[in-house]
């Protein structure tokens, strides 16, 4: 084996490895590895516009890491493109001899994982697995456990070392036959990040016509089926048709009515789709798509709640970084979120798959006033102390060393 100390970052997107891995990737080259990155750029679902998927190729290649371009791995029933990605991974990973090689994502983290059993026998490759969710979880289709749980179980055979990021996996992945399982809290959240400009709330409030007295709703993130926007977008009906929602002829003597803006930062393949179900619902007056934003920490300022109804996450970062800059929530009662919100104390939950009970969550928030939504958004952020990058950072760095 090469006496040079080299270590693979792979994912199926390049969001995937540039979202979550660059400061995995500074720990690897302090440690004094060469980092090659592998993973697929020419992707149609990208969360990212073309000028920032630039950006990110650039910043790569200024941290001095050799970028391998890989076929897709998005699509379970695309043989065509895993044989031909498998094939790439095997060649790159047999040729460089890697000591460590680290993958994510269910479909790349099994294609990585079977490339790489030739090297691990033969230059002794260290495999690192990070399971950003398994699909298997309390209340997914049964055809999950039965396929991506045996899948994962199987493949558990050519891990060294299995990371999890929410303790439901944890506790799955302790019943598999990676030789070690370790939690991390995510990916880590810069609790530093987020520090809005100088009368951030008002200058964006202007910019998108909303005043003083309107409570805003915020949802950051890709617009993707698995995400739920459109629950929101129901539960607003109702609350529209029931007379919750304030409009130019309500009489608010009559009952309780909330004038609100539900805003939508993110780009992704459902943007027409949500476009029509808002024009579809009537909802043209309350809720405003804004398209991928620069200034997310200007956004959070602006807004009240963060509402974060997903289907399905593993430990979402996007979550975390609202609850960071002390935003109270009203989030979806799935895995990795109850890690983070207990109900009732930085936000409220709700079913994911019930528009009913997301009503009854925002009007939870809704009756709250501004002081009740300050202490929760406090205790958020002092949750997020405990998920701070730089924890995060210490635990991965030991993680590699034990490793190898």
């Amino acid at each position: 084996m090469s006496t040079n100390k080299k270590a693979l970052m792979h994912a199926h997107t390049a969001y995937m490895v540039t979202q979550f891995n660059i400061d995995n990737i500074k720990i690897l080259q302090d440690l004094g590895y060469q980092v090659d990155v592998a993973c697929c750029w020419q992707d149609d679902d990208s969360a990212l516009s073309p000028e920032a998927m630039k950006e990110r190729r650039k910043k790569l290649d200024d941290m001095g890491c050799r970028v391998i371009e890989t076929a897709s791995l998005r699509k379970i029933f695309n043989i065509s493109e895993l044989s031909k990605a498998y094939k790439q991974l095997k060649n790159e990973v047999e040729k460089n001899q890697y000591q460590i090689v680290h993958t994510q994502s269910p479909i790349g983290g099994v294609i990585c994982r079977l490339a790489c059993r030739k090297a691990r026998k033969l230059y002794g490759t260290k495999v690192i697995y990070a399971a950003h969710g398994f699909h298997f979880f309390k209340g997914a289709p049964l055809k999950n456990r039965l396929i991506f749980y045996n899948v994962e179980k199987y493949c558990s055979k050519f891990t060294d070392l299995l990371i999890t990021i929410n303790k439901e996996d944890y506790d799955n992945a302790k019943k598999f036959k990676a030789k070690q399982v370790a939690y991390i809290p995510g990916a880590g959240v810069d609790t530093h990040k987020f520090v809005a400009s100088d009368d951030a709330r008002t200058k964006v409030r202007r910019e998108l016509g909303i005043d003083d007295d309107t409570i805003v709703l915020l949802s950051v993130g890709e617009l993707i089926h698995r995400k739920n926007h459109a629950e929101v977008l129901r539960a607003l009906k109702i609350m529209k048709d029931n007379g919750t929602l304030l409009t130019p002829d309500s009489d608010e003597r009559v009952q309780p009515k909330y004038k609100i803006k539900y805003l939508i930062a993110g780009r992704g393949k459902i943007q027409n789709e949500l476009e029509e179900t808002i024009k579809h619902l009537g909802l043209q007056d309350y809720v405003q798509l804004l398209g991928f934003r620069r200034d997310v920490a200007d956004v959070f300022a602006a807004s009240d709640i963060y509402v974060f109804p997903s289907h399905q996450e593993g430990l979402p970062v996007a979550l975390m970084e609202a609850m960071s800059v002390g935003m109270p929530v009203v989030c979806s009662r799935i895995r990795g979120n109850t890690d983070l919100i207990s109900d009732g104390e930085g936000g409220y939950l709700f079913d994911s798959r019930n528009a009913k009970s997301l009503v009854a969550a925002l009007n939870k928030a809704l009756v709250d006033n501004e002081t009740k939504r300050a202490q929760m958004g406090e205790i958020n952020v002092e949750t997020m102390r405990e998920f701070d990058k730089e924890k995060v950072n210490e635990v991965m760095k030991q993680l590699y060393e034990q490793l190898v």
